[in-house]
């Protein structure tokens, strides 16, 4: 039920690396996002997939980190020894974006960024640090929806970001314009 993208070298200096649970958008899969996943690992996270379509309840997600927990403490696991479980984050896109947010609900993630998030999630519900990303140009979920979703979080720690020029499918493939502050 996931993808998963590590460090080549994961764990090679007897470091633990940590995570991000990602969510796809509405009828996508993780291979659309694999550059900008594959950019995460390459940078020394732990990326966990859902291989779902439909994000947006973060089920999927939170799994990730169960499979995760699970390959740590198997000695015969890749993984093993080398996932650090104290810092977990969540994102995702669009529908997935929303579920970054569901996602934080769960005790394990420690912040989430949610890029181009739909509407149906409630940052009330967390109180993790959250960075909302939204496209300019965004005709899908517009910029204006994510920045009420980053006023509602008045009560956490939120920074707003609005790429410019950027559309909704603006961060499929490497993430483009989105790549740079993501992985910051």
């Amino acid at each position: 039920v996931h993808t998963f993208y590590h460090p080549r070298s994961m764990g090679a200096s007897g470091e633990r690396h940590p995570v991000v649970i990602w969510g796809n958008g509405t009828g996508a899969v993780p291979g659309i996002y694999s550059s900008l996943l594959r950019h995460w690992a390459s940078h020394g996270i732990i990326v966990a997939a859902a291989n779902t379509p439909t994000s947006n309840f973060a089920i999927s997600m939170r799994a990730g980190i169960d499979v995760l927990e699970r390959r740590n403490a198997d000695p015969g696991s890749e993984y093993f020894g080398r996932v650090d479980l104290e810092h977990i984050g969540s994102a995702g896109h669009s529908q997935g974006g929303a579920a970054a947010v569901n996602a934080a609900i769960d005790a394990r993630v420690d912040t989430a960024v949610p890029i181009q998030p739909g509407p149906l999630t409630d940052p009330d519900l967390t109180d993790v640090p959250m960075f909302y990303l939204a496209g300019q140009r965004d005709l899908t979920v517009w910029p204006a929806l994510v920045k009420a979703l980053y006023r509602d979080s008045s009560h956490l720690p939120a920074v707003y970001g609005e790429v410019r020029g950027a559309g909704h499918l603006s961060s499929i493939g490497d993430g483009g314009d989105f790549r740079a502050p993501t992985t910051a």
